[in-house]
């Protein structure tokens, strides 16, 4: 029988709160069986909240723990059952560590989600002697217990969406808490039923105190908040603005391009197309973004196509307005001013402002942005990379919103 001393010294390290080690033995070269028991000589009644220390039986079994320096550990635990006096039912007591039925221990579960999310779930389960359907199972289990509970102190919520495989269309929709900077919900579809019944399951209590939702220019995004959430301001995301303006500069490049390759005149032609050629990116970056090679190119290009230059400085302008300091009626001129001038230049753009201006201006209000959710998104991307690829989709939802839980 092992000493009192080293049993004493084994609780420590296994570091159980009310267990204390009674004995242990070697199963094999690297796998130690360490048998405890609970210090507490009282259970609560489940069936009427009493307590009660009346023996029924003992319940021993092994479970798995975490690794003990070079050691797999495996606990030889007593779950036992007992009656109670008042009610006179019999039950099995609560142990903290492990739950019920259960061959693992909840932080050996918490260790190999870890490793799932930083590899996959073959290696986890390999380096944890366990099979890969036990490992599965881990995954199912923590999402329930960890990501079933709504966000009861939603009030910023931003809508956006993923494509699932690379170069794809089907888009999977994302929603993201923009104060917590994490997302909540990860669903398969983003249409606007599949989003509907998500957002009806948080409840009239959740809906009703979230004060904005921040969404792209999407007209199913907006008539879903104006059904579902009346009390939301819904703020159409600046950068889907620019976005939408940058492709239309970009069109009027290619076009410029296409038209200088037909000119006859060999000199005129080459002397465009230089002044043209790398243009893109200095012409989408901000101004004060361009290095001294970007610049000389933006020079370039409003030497030989003036009217992509305009387009240059009308875009800035726009972005000057997102950028300044004013309140929404402030930027209501602005705005007006701006497609003024800019109307005949980006029609597209102008009318997309025009039919969400109410939208566009109460991003002015608070400042909200999609640029968490966009962050978001590209991380995303990372995991599906690092996980090669996740063509089941409640494996991909399930992997990204623990992904959230334990790293960010």
């Amino acid at each position: 029988m092992p000493s009192n001393p080293l049993l004493h010294f084994i609780t420590k390290v296994i570091n159980l709160e009310d267990v204390k080690v009674i004995n242990y033995h070697f199963l094999t070269d690297d796998e130690i069986v360490i048998e405890i028991e609970n210090k507490l000589k009282v259970a609560k009644c489940p069936h009427c909240g009493n307590t009660s220390d009346k023996i029924h039986q003992n319940h021993w079994y092994r479970v798995r723990d975490i690794p003990l320096s070079d050691y797999q550990v495996l606990l030889k635990v007593n779950r036992r059952q007992l009656k109670c006096k008042k009610c006179h039912q019999v039950f099995s007591e609560e142990l903290d560590f492990i739950k019920a039925r259960r061959t693992y221990t909840k932080r050996l579960a918490m260790k190999v989600i870890k490793e799932v999310l930083e590899t996959n779930v073959e290696s986890a389960a390999r380096r944890n002697r366990m099979t890969t359907s036990e490992v599965e199972t881990l995954l199912k289990e923590l999402e329930v217990d960890l990501l079933a509970e709504k966000p009861k102190k939603l009030k910023k919520l931003g809508i956006d969406e993923i494509t699932q495989l690379k170069g794809g269309k089907n888009y999977a929709a994302v929603l993201v808490d923009l104060e917590t900077r994490k997302p909540i919900a990860l669903l398969e579809k983003r249409n606007k039923a599949v989003i509907a019944e998500y957002i009806s399951s948080l409840g009239l209590e959740v809906l009703s105190q979230i004060e904005e939702v921040s969404i792209d220019l999407w007209i199913p995004y907006k008539s879903l908040i104006q059904e579902m959430m009346p009390n939301a301001q819904i703020v159409a995301d600046r950068f889907h603005v620019m976005k939408q303006i940058n492709e239309e500069l970009d069109q009027k490049r290619k076009k410029e391009k296409r038209a200088a390759e037909k000119i006859k005149n060999k000199k005129e032609r080459e002397n465009i197309l230089a002044g043209l050629t790398q243009s893109k990116y200095p012409l989408l970056k901000k101004k004060e973004n361009l290095n001294s090679e970007e610049k000389a190119k933006i020079e370039s290009v409003e030497k030989v196509a003036p009217e992509l230059g305009k387009m240059y400085r009308i875009k800035e302008g726009i972005r000057d307005i997102f950028d300044s300091p004013i309140t929404s009626d402030e930027a209501l001129y602005k705005f007006l001013e701006w497609t003024e001038t800019a109307y005949k230049y980006f029609p597209k753009s102008c009318r997309t402002i025009s039919r969400w201006i109410d939208e566009i201006l109460a991003y002015f209000d608070s400042r909200t942005t999609q640029g968490i959710v966009e962050g978001i998104n590209q991380k995303i991307k990372l995991i599906k990379r690092r996980a090669y690829g996740l063509t089941n989709f409640d494996n991909f939802r399930r992997r990204i919103l623990l992904n959230w839980y334990f790293c960010y």
